[in-house]
């Protein structure tokens, strides 16, 4: 007990400590293994090891506990990236790729994107970040990191048949976004995917012209020389 109250204490101390995403990567619109976003978004990313560089599957309580604290000594780069940066934990917490692990990061983005989509209208940056958070959370199962314990034959299939529709919803949205907006799909370098900057900024809009009626005076020319004097 007294060891736990210590660990969660000096987990608190690092997170109030940590350090600023260095180097945030940039979204790119190819959601392979290669993907990267933020600090913490992507397969194997970042790789960060503890200082027996054994892998976190076979650490212990202790060991995983200081890999915990290297993670929290980062800052995420935004909300998406904190989503990722909490679904890394919660593998190193259960020394595997836990599928509750992917499912809750799932829900998380899922929320997010929600949010987003609210002001999307709006907000340029808005509908990047919902694009972003739909996308990612889409093939998270299938294509980031497919869990360990997905160890059925049904759980098998229902991921390959899920991966097969989400991907083909991604490439259907893609394109009707395409069609109707001429904006990169995920934000640029430097710009941040933010809940608290939600209903703050949003982007003005040129107004809609209005009809503007007027009212006509009649006008007319007086011939002076057709009026006989008396």
């Amino acid at each position: 007990m007294f060891y736990k109250i210590v660990s969660i204490s000096l987990l608190l101390m690092v997170s109030l400590h940590a350090t600023p995403c260095d180097n945030p990567a940039v979204a790119d619109d190819n959601l392979s293994k290669k993907f990267r976003y933020g600090c913490f978004c992507g397969e194997s990313y970042p790789d960060i090891k503890h200082k027996s560089k054994k892998s976190y599957k076979v650490l212990n309580d202790q060991e995983r506990q200081e890999l915990i604290e290297q993670y929290k000594s980062i800052d995420a780069y935004d909300d998406v990236d904190e989503a990722c940066k909490v679904h890394d934990i919660c593998f190193i917490e259960h020394g595997k790729q836990a599928k509750v692990c992917n499912d809750s990061i799932v829900k998380s983005l899922t929320d997010i994107k929600d949010k987003f989509s609210k002001e999307a209208d709006d907000n340029v940056t808005n509908a990047q970040c919902r694009d972003l958070t739909f996308d990612i959370s889409s093939v998270f199962h299938t294509v980031f990191s497919p869990a360990d314990d997905e160890d059925t034959i049904f759980d098998f299939g229902m991921l390959m048949v899920n991966g097969a529709i989400t991907a083909s919803n991604k490439i259907g949205q893609e394109a009707a976004d395409t069609l109707s907006d001429n904006a990169p799909r995920y934000p640029a370098k430097g710009v941040k995917c933010l809940l608290e900057n939600l209903g703050k900024i949003k982007e003005k809009k040129a107004p809609t012209p209005q009809k503007v009626k007027t009212k006509v005076e009649p006008s007319f020319t007086l011939d002076v020389s057709d009026i006989s004097m008396p």
